[in-house]
């Protein structure tokens, strides 16, 4: 009998150590991920530049974690608080403060949101929230950020998909697009079958349609009344920055540079005018360019640079660009992704740098932009906010503080609504400017 007894307390004691152990290891992780929150992948490099992707948006859930094993370790280690106190109490106020950083990206939610009005009071006048109607508004996220809602599902309106439809085939590759569009008349939404054009990321060279360009939001758009056009375009097949995006397409590999991508895409806006657009009723008068990080650059190129003269055969006359909505954009194109460097082609260069394109006929841009983004740093993406502004271009940059690069995946979190409810009234508002 004492021998089970032995056995039992033996047991439980090693229980309580892996507990501690486990509890100590998450206590690390959360400080990784914490240091990631304030210095992104931008610090460290390699690996830590994927990671950061992922960091502000599941910083409430390393919150919780890092709450609960503090909160375990206290149980755990009350016998010591008598006997060894200074051990105790700086153990759980190392995972306290591990905690409170990682509630940062929380906390700087306010932040975001005073900044976001302000920004739209700049470029929309002070009364902007007034003009939309009430009955638009039953559409829209009723705030910017809903706590409970972190941890649901924004909800979607049903919606249609169609997948892998060709739009090119030529230069050895194929070209697709996904389509998402409203089941019921867009005339009765917001979105008024307004088309936009969803460019991936991928550094130039990797990703895809699909997964890869935040599907969530082609549907969140869609079931708001827009067309969205999530499309493929030629990839350069001899670059290669880091590691190359899984379920990247072998069909769209090629021997491309950065002028190929473009061409690619102004093919498909012809396509959209003779054809896609009144197959899936899109509104040819309401036109937008999106994209992610390399298809932010090149939708920057798209709805700064249709009116620019390098461009002018390039993307179809017959389409009217209301706005543009670049996520975590390179300002101008690597020049080594360009048939000629700076030097031996000015022109070449300066036609896929965003700055030189802009000029104050040129549609409102609206910019997402992390503030520990490792791969396109905030002070160059603040850099391209002025001087788009000092083109005469309306441009609203939406910083989002503790974020790294691509942190929109997860609607639901402090950032993707955040992110929503504003995108979704810029949409609107930016649809009646002639």
């Amino acid at each position: 009998m004492i021998f089970g007894r032995c056995g039992c307390l033996n047991k439980l004691k090693i229980l309580k150590v892996i507990i501690g152990i486990l509890s100590i290891l998450v206590l690390i992780g959360g400080a990784f991920w914490a240091f990631m929150l304030f210095f992104g992948g931008r610090a460290l490099k390699g690996i830590t530049i994927v990671i950061e992707e992922f960091v502000a948006q599941s910083s409430v859930l390393m919150l919780g974690l890092c709450i609960a094993v503090t909160l375990l370790l206290m149980k755990l280690l009350a016998s010591r608080r008598i006997n060894h106190p200074k051990q105790y109490y700086a153990i759980i106020l190392l995972g306290l403060t591990i905690s409170g950083f990682n509630a940062a990206s929380l906390l700087a939610t306010p932040y975001t949101i005073i900044n976001a009005n302000q920004e739209f009071d700049e470029a929309f006048g002070l009364n902007w929230e007034n003009s939309i109607p009430s009955n638009v508004q039953n559409y829209f996220l009723p705030t910017p950020y809903f706590f409970s809602s972190h941890f649901l599902s924004i909800p979607e309106r049903e919606i249609t998909v169609e997948t892998d439809v060709l739009f090119y085939t030529g230069e050895n590759i194929t070209l697709y697009f996904d389509v998402y569009r409203p089941i019921i008349p867009a005339s009765q939404l917001p979105g008024n079958g307004s088309i936009i054009i969803n460019l991936h990321p991928g550094a130039w060279m990797s990703g895809g349609k699909g997964t890869w360009n935040m599907i969530s939001t082609s549907k969140y758009l869609a079931g708001q009344g827009y067309v969205v056009f999530d499309i493929e375009y030629g990839l350069i097949d001899w670059f290669e920055y880091g590691a190359e995006a899984p379920d990247t397409p072998e069909y769209v590999m090629g021997n491309f540079t950065i002028e190929d991508q473009v061409r690619h895409i102004g093919i498909f806006t012809n396509r959209c005018v003779s054809e896609f657009a009144a197959t899936y009723g899109g509104n040819l008068d309401s036109v937008y360019f999106m994209g992610r990080s390399a298809g932010a650059h090149l939708a920057g190129v798209g709805g700064l640079g249709y009116n620019y003269d390098f461009h002018n055969t390039t993307f179809s006359p017959n389409m009217t660009v209301k706005g543009v909505i670049p996520l975590y954009p390179p300002s101008a194109a690597p020049e080594l992704l360009l048939k000629q460097n700076r030097t031996e082609n000015p022109d070449l260069y300066n036609a896929y740098d965003l700055v030189h394109l802009a000029d104050n006929q040129d549609p409102p841009v609206l910019i997402f932009q992390g503030t520990s983004d490792g791969q396109v740093w905030i002070e160059l993406v603040e850099q391209l906010d002025d001087d788009l502004e000092a083109k005469g271009v309306d441009c609203c940059l939406l910083k989002f503080p503790f974020a790294g690069h691509a942190n929109d995946f997860v609607l639901s979190s402090n950032i993707g609504q955040v992110w929503i409810y504003y995108l979704e009234r810029f949409l609107y508002l930016t649809q009646n400017i002639s």
